[in-house]
């Protein structure tokens, strides 16, 4: 529908809505927007932005340094949200790279709730059967919670880059 004359009229072919704010721009050979979800929309960045697949989860799952409960359940919950964050954490190989002790250490230091158990003779991750927990977790396996080095406080961030 669009607005003409103080009259609303039906479109009756293909149509096109411009939004009055920019998505994106190109600066300097760099793309810069405001709304991953709304870049998506109108740009294909596939090769930019990867998310696990089922099979990704279940391989996640099985893992030496995880115990998931419920696989399906873990399937079942996993939004786009989610299957990005485990995507990237199995892409940093934080879990090969850091001891579950050291990631318990530092948990606690950031009062984020992280529960292990010994599962022949290791310890390991429990991963939450809840969304919420699941995500604080995740957050936090992503490296998404950092100490500023001169306070001391800390934060959490919803972007990073290497520096």
């Amino acid at each position: 529908m669009f607005h003409s004359l103080n009259v609303y009229r039906k479109i009756e072919g293909i149509g096109l809505t411009i939004d009055n704010k920019l998505t994106a721009i190109i600066r300097n050979g760099a793309l810069k927007f405001h709304s991953f979800h709304l870049l998506r929309q109108i740009f294909d960045v596939s090769e930019y932005y990867k998310e696990a697949t089922d099979v990704d989860i279940q391989q996640f799952a099985n893992m030496a340094c995880v115990s998931v409960t419920n696989t399906a359940n873990l399937v079942s919950i996993s939004d786009t949200w989610i299957r990005r964050k485990l995507w990237l954490i199995s892409q940093s190989q934080i879990l090969q790279k850091v001891p579950v002790y050291d990631i318990k250490a530092v948990a606690a230091e950031f009062n984020i709730s992280l529960d292990t158990k010994m599962e022949n003779g290791s310890e390991k991750i429990e991963i939450p059967d809840t969304k919420k927990e699941l995500k604080t977790l995740l957050r936090f396996l992503d490296e998404d919670y950092y100490k500023s080095p001169l306070l001391q406080n800390r934060y959490l961030t919803n972007s990073k880059r290497l520096i």
